[in-house]
């Protein structure tokens, strides 16, 4: 589990998040108070963190996807009842799911 915090904090996704969260705050606080330059700058926080989110949803489900996909088909060639491998594709579903709906859980 440790080894997958640092993983994921040392990814070139999260660094750009947090590079550009960090400019954005920067701006935010230190620049010039016209509107466009709030605008700006939140969107300079916003918008990479909710692409990020939106990324390791879709990697996530994609993961889902592969691992369901190669135990149904283990279950098939073992000979497992076609109404338990139909079970086994619609978790494999929901997971998918879950996993772009709540991406970091």
């Amino acid at each position: 589990m440790n080894n997958n915090i640092i993983k994921k904090l040392t990814s070139r996704k999260f660094i750009v998040t947090a590079i550009s969260t960090i400019a954005g705050v920067i701006t935010l606080f230190v620049g010039n108070n016209e509107v466009v330059q709030i605008i700006a700058s939140a969107m300079m926080v916003v918008v990479p963190t909710i692409v990020y989110c939106i990324t390791e949803g879709v990697i996530d489900a994609k993961s889902v996807k592969t691992i369901t996909d190669t135990v149904v088909d283990t279950a098939e060639k073992l000979g497992v009842d076609e109404k338990k491998v139909d079970v086994i594709e619609k978790i494999g579903e929901i997971g998918e799911v879950i996993a772009t709906k709540y991406p970091e859980e």
